[in-house]
């Protein structure tokens, strides 16, 4: 069993968000922070499926060769708000030799579920694998990135894709059990009985969630093989801290490389000590002899 856990003092993650903050100030206001905004190449509204929302972004870096190691993003909003277009931290990242991908799923209304949403970010990231070499990806490098919902989303893929070359989860439900207890759930800020029925219309149950709760939680998934990085605040009231130490656990105790970061006294936005999320993947994408890229972003 391999598991660290680190606390990182908010005041340190304050002067990291603000030496981000500083970089993005570089562009317009009225721009979203995508690779674009850095004068990637991209592919826009690349379909992987019929559905509307089954719909990637591939940037790549412009005048560089590839194959390129590759980050897929996964855009948060509950299930039910979003887009791959958003702000996305890996933004700058085509600047430094990777390639991003950005991805849409179906969201979790109108009858489809939170099972949907997982099956797009599946058929998402085989689309990807499968046809890397369109894009100059190296299919042997490529990760996986979301936050909030879309970490719950990377963290499925982490359990279920065995192309992934590693996996960051920050700020994700992983464990849908005391999510849908009417007496313990914790989920935007809202009391616990709204919170437990507001997950229990997400994942298209009523009264018995035993089926969905078991598919689709994250925990109680076996890993795959990939590393995997699980970021989380402390203070975070929308998606317990308590979520993240579930998942790092059990996938700890499944024999996996795990590392576990919480950031002290931070809450649900705090959960991106960019730092540490770059080193990580430099570390797993990067190739033992030569490539690129060979610092981390």
């Amino acid at each position: 069993m391999n598991l660290r856990r680190f606390g990182i003092p908010i005041a340190v993650f304050a002067v990291l968000a603000a030496g981000l903050s500083t970089v993005l100030s570089r562009w317009p206001e009225n721009s979203a922070k995508t690779p674009a905004a850095a004068g990637a190449t991209a592919d826009l509204d690349v379909a992987y499926g019929d559905h509307r929302r089954q719909r990637a972004d591939i940037y790549l870096p412009a005048h560089q060769e590839g194959p390129f190691p590759a980050v897929i993003w996964i855009h948060p909003g509950g299930w039910f708000l979003g887009d791959k277009g958003d702000d996305m931290p890996v933004w700058d990242w085509t600047e430094r030799g990777y390639a991003v991908v950005a991805i849409n799923y179906r969201f979790a209304v109108d009858g489809d579920t939170i099972a949907d949403s997982v099956a797009d970010a599946l058929a998402a990231t085989h689309h990807i694998l499968e046809n890397a070499e369109s894009w100059s990806i190296d299919r042997d490098r490529v990760g996986v990135y979301g936050f909030s919902s879309g970490g719950h989303l990377a963290a499925m893929i982490a359990a279920h894709e065995p192309g992934i070359a590693a996996a960051v989860i920050a700020g994700a439900p992983t464990d849908f059990r005391p999510l849908i207890d009417p007496l313990t759930a914790v989920f935007e800020e809202r009391a616990p009985a709204d919170a437990a029925a507001e997950i229990r219309a997400r994942l298209g149950c009523a009264a018995d969630c035993a089926d969905e709760v078991a598919a689709l939680s994250p925990a109680l998934q076996r890993p795959g093989l990939a590393p995997i990085l699980i970021v989380h605040g402390t203070a975070d009231t929308i998606v317990d801290v308590s979520q993240a130490r579930t998942l790092a656990a059990a996938w700890a105790e499944a024999g996996r490389t795990v590392d576990l970061v919480t950031v002290a006294g931070g809450g649900h936005d705090a959960t991106h000590p960019q730092a540490g999320i770059d080193q990580f993947f430099c570390e797993h994408l990067t190739p033992v002899a030569g490539g690129s890229p060979t610092s981390a972003p």
